[in-house]
């Protein structure tokens, strides 16, 4: 009787283990620069309304200059003053590997701003992605960003 007890108890513990690994995720970062070639303002930029559309088309550079990618994305203003001035976005950054989405509120888009996105997921590699988007605007066409990817071990 104790045999089968150590047997059960040993198999117990080995299905917990395995089942365990089932949820682990891979953490990956991804760092690009995105340089903005072509850009639309739907409104007046200089008197943002709620309603009005900023879309965006990128290329995506390594830290070696490398370009890696390309990216899209819309951000409507929902908020004016006399509330704090802000977007909702859609993003996608498109790779060799897959794409990954992410979007979320942001500040308006100028110089210095810092925004930070969850990502929705995407494709290919990246199909069951989660985490962070970073972006901050350190000029006026280039975007500094930062994926913080949660990967599944198991597709």
């Amino acid at each position: 009787m104790t045999r089968s007890r150590l047997l059960t108890l040993t198999m117990l513990w080995l299905a917990v283990a395995f089942a365990s690994t089932l949820t682990e995720a891979a953490s990956k970062r991804i760092h690009v620069t995105a340089l903005v070639v072509q850009q639309a303002f739907i409104g007046d930029p200089a008197m943002p309304q709620i309603g009005d559309r900023l879309i965006t088309s990128v290329e995506l550079f390594d830290d070696h200059q490398t370009q890696v990618g390309t990216g899209g994305g819309v951000c409507t203003v929902v908020t004016i003053p006399p509330l704090d001035p802000r977007e909702e976005c859609l993003l996608t950054a498109a790779f060799a590997e897959g794409q990954i989405s992410f979007g979320g509120l942001a500040p308006l888009a100028e110089v210095g701003a810092v925004a930070r996105f969850g990502i929705m997921g995407g494709t290919d590699d990246f199909r069951k992605a989660r985490g962070d988007a970073i972006l901050v605007i350190s000029a006026p066409d280039v975007i500094d960003v930062t994926l913080d990817l949660d990967l599944p071990v198991w597709p």
